[in-house]
C-alpha cells in the first residue's frame, strides 16, 4: 500500500506520521531529498537527504526522482529508489509531502490512498502561522508565500480520499490509524 500525506505548510504532517507510526508497523517512511537547510533537530537519512541544488537537478536529469516540486524557494523530491525498495521489501510506504507531490504519486500509484491533514478549522492562518515561525526564522515575507501556498493547498482538499484535521494530536494520529485499518481491510475483502 502506498499512503500520502500531505497539507499545509505547519499543518503537522510529519508529527501526526510520528505520532501514528506506532500503530502502522508495516509502513516505512519514503526518505524526500531536499536543498533547503537542515534545522537544528534534522538527522540525515532520516528526516531527509540534503542535498545541494546541482545535485538535485543531476537526479531530475537522471530520471531518479518519483516527484518533485520546487517549494518555498527549495527543492523537494522523493528518489524512485525510497519507494521502490520499501515495496520491494514487502513493506507499506508513506510519502509524507505536499500537494504537487502528492498529485503525481496518484498518477504513478492509482491505488495511493491519499490523505489530506488540515488545521484547526476557523483558525486556519493563525496556527499555520504560529507553526511555521515556531520552527525556524522565516522573514514576513516568507511566511506570507507559505500561507498563500496553503490556502491553494487546502483548495485541493477534494482531490484526497481522507481529510484528518490536527486540532488534537493524539486524536489525528488515531484517526489516520483508523483509516488505514479501513482501507487495509477494503484491499483484502473479496471483490
Amino acid at each position: 500500500m502506498v499512503l500520502v500525506i500531505s497539507g499545509p505548510s505547519g499543518v503537522g504532517k510529519d508529527t501526526v506520521w510520528k505520532t501514528a507510526a506506532s500503530c502502522l508497523p508495516s509502513f516505512s517512511r519514503a526518505i524526500t531529498c531536499t536543498t533547503r537547510t537542515r534545522r537544528e533537530h534534522e538527522v540525515e537519512g532520516r528526516d531527509y537527504y540534503f542535498v545541494s541544488q546541482d545535485e538535485f537537478e543531476r537526479m531530475i536529469d537522471e530520471d531518479e526522482l518519483i516527484e518533485w516540486a520546487r517549494v518555498h524557494g527549495n527543492c523537494y523530491g522523493i528518489p524512485q529508489k525510497s519507494v521502490f525498495e520499501r515495496i520491494n521489501a514487502g513493506l507499506d510506504v508513506v510519502c509524507v509531502i505536499d500537494v504537487q507531490g502528492a498529485l503525481r504519486i496518484r498518477r504513478i500509484f492509482p491505488t495511493a490512498t491519499l490523505v489530506f491533514i488540515k488545521p484547526p478549522q476557523g483558525r486556519e492562518s493563525e496556527v499555520l502561522a504560529t507553526r511555521i515561525q515556531s520552527r525556524s526564522e522565516v522573514d514576513p515575507s516568507e511566511l506570507q508565500t507559505r500561507l498563500q501556498t496553503a490556502t491553494w493547498e487546502m483548495s485541493q482538499v477534494h482531490l484526497y480520499d481522507y481529510e484528518i484535521v490536527n486540532d488534537d494530536l493524539e486524536r489525528a494520529a488515531n484517526e489516520l490509524c483508523e483509516v488505514i485499518a479501513r482501507e487495509k481491510e477494503r484491499r483484502l475483502a473479496p471483490a
